[in-house]
């Protein structure tokens, strides 16, 4: 096996309890590889740490009451690495279809019938940005405090009766 083939093939350095791995970049993004420590922080501590332009080191110390070794511990991150890379892989291609399904669940949603709201007018306030501005005037439309749908502002003697404490006949 050569040098180089030897350099890619990400080797296990274990020194004391710390575990070292070195990651091509071109291979692993940056999101693969933050992914993949975020998943291991609950069972070790994770560095890393620039190599050069190609190579990043990731130094995995496991936390204590970890049931398997450290070595293992390293391997798993290997592997999980490789199912993030697949997973950010899978997500761009399948953004386009996603965002449609999503767009079209949100316009279904919405009734067929339902008159399109009209603009509310914005009024000018001076001390205020027009964004809120803008946000103000339309909760203002939209409150009126006397509208109670789901029954909530009903008294409690009304409701449930004023005898025995409160229990209905």
């Amino acid at each position: 096996m050569s040098a180089k083939s030897s350099q890619e093939a990400m080797p296990i350095a274990i020194k004391e309890n710390v575990g070292t791995i070195t990651v091509n970049k071109k291979l692993y993004s940056a999101d693969v590889l933050f992914g993949t420590a975020f998943g291991f922080l609950d069972r070790a501590y994770i560095q890393l740490d620039v190599v050069d332009k190609d190579r990043i080191k990731v130094e995995i110390e496991a936390r204590s009451g970890i049931r398997f070794s450290l070595k293992e511990l390293v391997g798993e991150f290997k592997n999980e690495l490789v199912n993030q890379a697949l997973r950010v892989k899978l997500a761009k291609q399948t953004e386009e279809v996603r965002t449609m399904i999503v767009g079209r669940a949100i316009g279904l949603s919405i009734p067929a019938d339902a008159p399109a709201p009209a603009p509310a007018p914005v009024p000018v306030l001076p001390d205020l940005p027009p964004e809120v501005a803008k946000l103000l005037a339309e909760e203002e439309d939209s409150l009126d405090f006397l509208d109670d749908p789901l029954g909530i502002a009903i008294p409690w003697e009304e409701k449930y009766g004023k005898e025995d404490g409160g229990a209905k006949k």
